[in-house]
Parts: structure tokens; sequence; C-alpha cells
């Protein structure tokens, strides 16, 4: 191998590094790059001794960073191979993330009960469990809101989605003012979009969006809101709600990455 070939072969293996930085960890990728420096700079350095008659001292010098290079090629190879494993992993716990939506439980004849632990007959959680027939006029119960909306968790865990929206629903409706109302606006849209009531589901995020403004749900309600998009087969729509994401709550890294992803998938 000529010294010329040999220092094009370190160029590559440079933007081999800088093809990295983005993946590997910066200590790892400033590490290598600092390396491959050093070795080009030797390599310039050998390559001006030889011209000036000094070949063979040059010739064992440039065997060893030969060898040298090959080491750190080694390297990269085993980053790369660490990389690959770690975003298989990454793709791997986003499918876990999206797949925890608890499928619909089958109705037993005469209501469904909440999965957890049977209520007792005439018990606020009994109580809880039956819901509030639509059209029926606001009326609060002995219940806090606390107590309702365990209960609608409860039911929506279990996949009672009907039963979870009409819980969900009461609550917002005795008790506006809660501070878990937002968050049981956002569960009835979870529950509706299980059931595939997409557009239901999608009234249901704008509410928790534009209602809501300071609520804790909000940042995830864009996210579901590209999904809905993407189930109704609006791709246009489903790529400004990631991007909304992106742009509004760059804080939230997990959510993030999730939408970058979904972005990834429908730019393909």
């Amino acid at each position: 191998m000529t010294i010329r070939e040999t220092l094009s072969g370190a160029g590559c293996f440079f933007v081999l590094c800088l093809g990295l930085s983005s993946c590997a960890s910066p200590s790892d990728v400033s590490d290598l790059r600092a390396q491959v420096d050093t070795l080009s700079t030797k390599m310039t350095k050998i390559e001006r001794q030889n011209a000036g008659g000094e070949g063979v001292s040059g010739g064992t010098q440039l065997a060893d960073i030969e060898t040298r290079l090959d080491n750190q090629k080694l390297r990269i190879a085993r980053l790369r191979d660490r990389i690959e494993r770690m975003n298989h992993r990454l793709d791997q716990l986003m499918n876990r993330i999206e797949a925890q939506a608890p499928q619909p439980a089958p109705k037993t004849p005469g209501g469904a009960q909440s999965a957890t632990s049977p209520p007792v007959p005439g018990s606020p959680a009994a109580a809880g469990s039956l819901g509030v027939a639509a059209g029926a006029a606001p009326q609060k119960s002995s219940e806090s809101p606390d107590m309702i909306y365990h209960q609608a968790y409860a039911d929506y865990q279990a996949g009672h989605f009907d039963i979870a929206i009409s819980e969900f629903d009461r609550l917002v409706k005795e008790y506006p003012d809660s501070h878990l109302a937002s968050s049981a606006v956002f569960w009835a849209a979870q529950s509706h979009f299980n059931l595939s009531h997409y557009k239901r589901a999608l009234a249901l995020y704008d509410a928790v969006i534009h209602k809501y403004v300071d609520s804790p749900k909000k940042a995830t309600s864009y996210y579901k809101k590209g999904q809905v998009y993407e189930k109704l087969g609006n791709k246009k729509a489903a790529i400004k709600s990631y991007k909304r994401v992106l742009e509004l709550f760059p804080l939230e890294p997990q959510l993030d990455d999730l939408a970058k992803r979904r972005l990834s998938r429908l730019d393909e």
C-alpha cells in the first residue's frame, strides 16, 4: 500500500467517525477523531521524510500506523454493533409503549365490573361503575372527583371502555373545575381511540389542548392526534401534529423521540 492510499483510507475513516458522531457517545467519537487526526499528521510527516530520502525509517513508521489504523477500525465496528443493538432495543421499547393500551374486555350479563375487585353493592365504587345515562342532568353524588376518577381508570385498565367513558364524562360534568378534569377528558379520548371511534377521540384530544391549556396531558394529546390522523389516512395532518410535539414540547425527550420516529416512517 502506498502512503497516498493509506492517507486516503484515513480520510474515509475520518468520514466514518463523523457519520457515527450522531449515534455514538460524544466522548467515544471525540476520542476516535483525535486519534485519527494524530495518525493523519504523522502520515503527512512520513511522506515528507520519504520525499527527502528517509524511506526506510518512514516505511517502518508507516507500517506501525497502518496497524494502529486497523485497530481503530475494529473499534469503530464494535461501536457500530453497539449502536445497532441500542436502536433495536429502542424500537422494541417504542412498540411496547404504543401497545400498552388494554384491549376491550367482553361484557358480562348485567353489566361489567372492574377487574380489580368486585365493588360492594351500595358502596361508592359500585355507584361509580354505573356511569350516567346519556342526556341525564348533571347531579353531584356523594363521591369525590378522586373516587370517580380512580374507579373510571380501573374500568379503563380492565378494558371496559364504554363504562370508563361514562364515568370520566360524569366526573367532568359534576366537577368541571377539578384538577382531574383534563385527565378525565384525555382518558375518555383514549377509550374512544381503543374502540376505533377516531373522530370522537380527535374531538376530545382537541378539548384537552384548547380548553385545558395547562393540562399535563397536552403534549401527549398532540402526539395521539397524530396517531388518529394516521388511522384516518390523513398523512399531512399526522405529520403536522407530530411536528407540533417537537416545536412545543422540547423538554419531553421520550415523547419527542416517539414523534421523530413516527415522522421518519411517514417520510419513507
